[in-house]
Formats: C-alpha cells, sequence, structure tokens
C-alpha cells in the first residue's frame, strides 16, 4: 500500500471506536521490537491507506476485544462470548505482514516513546 498514514491512539476503547464506525471485523496484533501493537487498516483510495493502531509494552490478556454497548465499557476476553449486548471483535496474531513497512512502525513507536514532538503547543489549562 503506498501512501501509508499511521494514526496512534491513546486506548483499546479508541481502537473499538475505530472498528464499530469502519465496520471492520477484527483487529491485527503484531509484536515489534518489545512493543505489542495492534492495528486496524483502512484503505482511503487504491493508493493510500490509514492504519488506526495502539502499542503497549505488555499484551493484552485474550483473543476478543469485548465492546459492552450497554455500558460502552471495553473488555479482554480468551474465549468467545455469545452474549447480544457484546460487540465482539477478534484479535488476529499477526505471523508476518507487508500493510505497514516495520521501518515505518519503529519510527511511529519511537515517537510515541519520546513524548510530544518538539515546538508542539502546550496542553491547554482547565
Amino acid at each position: 500500500m503506498a501512501g501509508v498514514k499511521m494514526i496512534r491512539l491513546k486506548s483499546v476503547r479508541d481502537l473499538v471506536h475505530v472498528l464499530g464506525a469502519s465496520q471492520v471485523p477484527l483487529v491485527h496484533h503484531i509484536q515489534v521490537d518489545s512493543s505489542h501493537v495492534y492495528f486496524v487498516p483502512i484503505v482511503i483510495s487504491s493508493d493510500s491507506s490509514v492504519v488506526y493502531y495502539y502499542a503497549s509494552e505488555t499484551p493484552l490478556d485474550g483473543s476478543f476485544l469485548l465492546f459492552d454497548s450497554f455500558t460502552g465499557e471495553v473488555s479482554v476476553s480468551k474465549s468467545w462470548v455469545s452474549d447480544s449486548k457484546y460487540m465482539l471483535v477478534p484479535i488476529v496474531e499477526v505471523d508476518s505482514q507487508n500493510i505497514i513497512p516495520e521501518k515505518l512502525i519503529l519510527r511511529e513507536l519511537s515517537i510515541s516513546r519520546r513524548g510530544p514532538r518538539a515546538g508542539a503547543a502546550p496542553p491547554a489549562q482547565a
């Protein structure tokens, strides 16, 4: 995919919200160095795409994300849950992929570890 843009999300909950809006039925998981990256690729056109991702130093403890449509809570399950109040999202373990160049993933992870970019405006005070 040419023109890959990556959007780092703050939480797994944000990733579930992207899934709900995009109607993508699964999350991809890959380990890069010491980071666990959970991502959803979305093709915008034939030459560009956006990858929404959440990265963590520790893996999620399960194979399914559960979004409780009554409370809005997100949890992780090791097994299939058959309950209509949940949107169930499988996490697929990626062995290899060519959606996102590994150099791009490593660059994004190093940026997020450094914190805000130099020259970025400080957060607004409440």
